[in-house]
């Protein structure tokens, strides 16, 4: 008999204690435990055994608009699984997210890991996209480039420039924020334009991004392009050089790309810097009345 319940202060250590070789550079979980505990929004829960043994945990969080139920951090005692704990813990998830009044939900899956995409896959989610997560380890300066930050008269061009783009709609129509995905409408639009935060390339727009400046959980020193989408390999060019300055003027200590894992994007980029990369799929799930 196992006992999913909230998690407590207390049970940091143990469960970090198998949050260790997740993936192949180790886990993110030491990173977020305590900013998780401590979301309002969210739920972090705990798996305990009859001993009173801490062997699982996950985390859930509604996204600011309250439409869709964020899954993340599942993780279970590499001696308990194959147990279907991970599963339980999703359907925990899943009630917490529908007394939310949440109407979806969604989560991203490492392309490697088979065992959570059949789980996610044998319990109604789908596949809405697939993403390319890349760290600069070399950003070479190329003052050349016709992109510039946005302002409020390019609002209706670049949501024309969207509602046209395949890679708007195979994205999923979605944008990173502290590896949650969120939807990117035209009042997000609006106020990425207004903290100046999107870069487009000269008139007429054939190429925007999204970037984040602030980073994300403990590390405050990155900048990010959080989404990323061009007709041509040409705008592809001009924006990543404008955000590659960014970079190096603003002394930023990583340069990150999230984008959707299209190969007119890939391929520049892999030919552009030197560079880790990781693939994900996005899932989601809408709930039935």
């Amino acid at each position: 008999m196992i006992t999913i319940r909230p998690a407590k202060k207390l049970d940091k250590d143990e469960i970090l204690s198998f949050c260790i070789n997740t993936f192949s550079w180790g886990d993110y979980i030491n990173r977020v435990w305590d900013y998780w505990y401590a979301e309002k929004n969210g739920q972090l829960f705990v798996v305990e055994s009859d001993g009173k043994k801490k062997i699982a945990m996950s985390h859930v969080a509604i996204c600011p608009e309250g439409k869709v139920v964020w899954l993340e951090g599942i993780r279970v005692h590499p001696d308990h699984r194959r147990s279907y704990i991970a599963t339980m813990l999703l359907t925990k998830m899943l009630e917490f997210g529908r007394r939310k009044g949440a109407r979806e939900a969604s989560a991203i899956v490492d392309a490697t890991n088979f065992a959570s995409q059949s789980m996610m896959e044998k319990n109604g989610f789908r596949v809405v996209s697939r993403w390319m997560y890349y760290n600069a380890l070399s950003t070479p300066r190329d003052q050349e480039s016709n992109a510039r930050i946005a302002n409020v008269d390019d609002i209706d061009d670049i949501w024309q420039y969207l509602q046209q783009s395949k890679i708007y709609c195979l994205s999923g129509k979605r944008y990173v924020k502290s590896w949650r995905w969120y939807m990117f409408d035209r009042r997000a639009l609006l106020n990425f334009v207004k903290e100046e935060r999107v870069i487009v390339t000269s008139l007429p727009i054939d190429g925007i991004a999204i970037i984040n400046k602030h980073g994300y959980w403990d590390r405050t020193n990155i900048l990010q392009i959080v989404y990323l989408d061009i007709a041509s390999v040409s705008s592809l060019h001009h924006l990543v050089s404008f955000i590659m300055n960014l970079y190096l003027d603003g002394k930023f200590d990583s340069l990150q790309l999230v984008c959707y894992n299209s190969k007119q994007v890939t391929s520049f980029i892999d030919k552009f810097v030197i560079k880790e990369e990781e693939q994900f799929l996005l899932y989601n799930k809408q709930f039935t009345s």
